[in-house]
């Protein structure tokens, strides 16, 4: 969905036909005003309001808060945050990520609230109107569930903000979770299974969101309802190899519930997918190798992964070879070792006098990660890539089917739901051990999100939200030493608490 070209296309078209127009207009008139007045302004409105998941999907500040410290990933050779992996007290208030995320989601919430208190002013077709208020309000719950995953209570605004205000205070999170609650039931209930351009909301997008939503408030019946009309209702299914999924060509493919979209084209995507670079070691300061885009690309070497997250894999299990780059090839000829040949697989000295063709695992050279690979980038050095992130997909639906059921006290159907992703993940013509009901806890949902999920910016908040973050990163991250129970939640930013003029407490554990 070309968002970009759209707006500045209709605003082109605009311009052309005021200056064709002897009419007499109020140049002075305040710009939302003016540009929210009739249904292709909301239209674009709402067009914006999409606009910020790309700061949120792709971005490197996206992937650190949700990928850094975390039991599958740590921190790689290069980077400025390797504190939000080592918990150090330089994980506080002043954090530039932190305050832009926060930033980010209050942009996008406010002009969510802009558009949602203009709309019904605005004449056109009710379809349209309903339409859009679903497609707004899904988005200002989603903007919502970051900020509440990461600093807890925060401030809330269901208005537009209209000049400067400093008296807000912290709402409590539960109460903003109901609100994120009422939003998405009514994108349920106002969107259809497909929609008029892909990558605008559905009814499955909502109806995904909905069962997060309802785990947050531990409504585990509600979260399974939901779920399950994604997967018996919707348009979806399984694809039948996983590496499908990730397949480049194969983008828009029947398992993706929700996308943010980048496209082929530098003056409408932004600053881009940069995915590709944020998991790829520095191979090219090795002996025989340069930069490669089919072998990672630019290497940014931000994130790791740990020796637990590289050996919780079955061998059969396909997701293994999909997610891990473990093997590289000699590409370079200048710098050939003697007696390799150009596509040699590299031999590497993973310990003192031990050769392997798999990479070792060491700040300077680490296993990458594969699933945002864009080899179709103009340069090798280009960081703005063209894949779509996929931000729901079926398999993660099913995944929290099974967590609602086994929550909700019913183990036994929970299983199909896990298992379903277990059996398809089996490589060709082997299977996987299936688990019982006795089996299924958090900790083996966990570890199956892992195999399946892992690298999609998931993690620190799957664990935060279930409880399990302080445990299981002190169990599997070396770097996590210094984690405490206050580390669930983020610090809140100091500029917002500096521009209050009334308390604005900071979190637990911070200064």
């Amino acid at each position: 969905m070309q968002r970009y070209q759209l707006f500045i296309t209709v605003l082109c078209g605009c311009m052309a036909l005021a200056s064709c127009s002897l009419e007499e207009k109020d140049l002075y008139k305040p710009v939302p005003e003016s540009i929210y007045s009739d249904a292709a302004g909301i239209g674009n409105g709402v067009t914006g309001v999409y606009s910020k998941l790309r700061e949120l999907y792709g971005s490197q500040k996206g992937f650190t808060l949700t990928t850094m410290g975390t039991d599958i990933f740590q921190h790689g050779k290069d980077g400025g945050y390797k504190f939000m992996d080592d918990y150090s007290t330089a994980l506080n208030a002043s954090n530039g990520y932190l305050q832009d995320l926060w930033n980010d989601c209050y942009e996008g919430i406010n002009a969510a609230n802009t558009i949602l208190d203009r709309i019904d002013a605005v004449e056109m077709e009710e379809a349209a109107r309903n339409r859009y208020k679903a497609e707004t309000r899904f988005l200002r719950a989603h903007y919502y569930y970051w900020l509440t995953l990461q600093f807890g209570d925060v401030v809330y605004t269901d208005h537009e903000t209209k000049g400067v205000i400093t008296d807000a205070g912290r709402t409590p999170k539960a109460d903003i979770w109901k609100k994120m609650q009422e939003d998405t039931q009514f994108a349920v209930d106002h969107l259809d299974w497909t929609a008029p351009d892909y990558g605008r909301v559905t009814k499955g997008a909502a109806l995904h969101q909905l069962a997060r939503i309802n785990l947050l408030l531990k409504d585990y019946e509600g979260a399974a309802t939901a779920a399950r009309r994604v997967i018996d209702e919707g348009p979806y299914q399984l694809l039948d190899r996983y590496a499908d999924v990730f397949d480049y060509n194969n983008q828009q493919n029947a398992e993706i519930v929700f996308a943010v979209q980048y496209i082929n084209n530098a003056l409408f995507n932004g600053s881009g997918n940069q995915g590709h670079a944020f998991f790829t070691p520095a191979y090219d300061q090795f002996a025989g190798l340069k930069r490669d885009a089919a072998q990672g690309g630019r290497p940014y070497t931000r994130f790791r992964p740990t020796a637990f997250f590289r050996n919780l894999f079955d061998s059969n299990d396909s997701r293994f070879d999909v997610t891990f780059r473990i093997c590289w090839f000699y590409n370079n000829s200048a710098t050939l070792p003697a007696g390799r040949q150009l596509g040699d697989t590299v031999i590497w000295e993973t310990s003192p006098g031990v050769m392997s063709t798999i990479a070792p695992n060491t700040d300077n050279m680490h296993w990458g990660v594969k699933k945002h690979d864009d080899a179709t980038r103009a340069s090798v050095q280009d960081l703005a890539g063209f894949r779509d992130f996929f931000v729901f997909r079926l398999s993660e639906t099913y995944l929290l089917a099974a967590e609602a059921l086994l929550l909700a006290g019913r183990p036994d159907d929970a299983v199909p739901y896990f298992n379903a992703v277990r059996a398809r993940a089996a490589k060709p013509g082997t299977t996987l051990p299936l688990i019982t009901a006795g089996e299924l806890n958090m900790d083996t949902m966990l570890d199956e999100r892992a195999r399946e999920l892992g690298g999609e910016e998931l993690r620190w908040m799957d664990l935060a939200r279930t409880g399990k973050l302080v445990e299981r990163v002190k169990l599997h991250n070396p770097n996590a030493a210094n984690i405490k129970a206050y580390h669930v939640l983020r610090p809140i930013p100091q500029a917002q608490r500096d521009l209050s003029t009334v308390p604005f407490p900071q979190n637990e554990g911070y200064f």
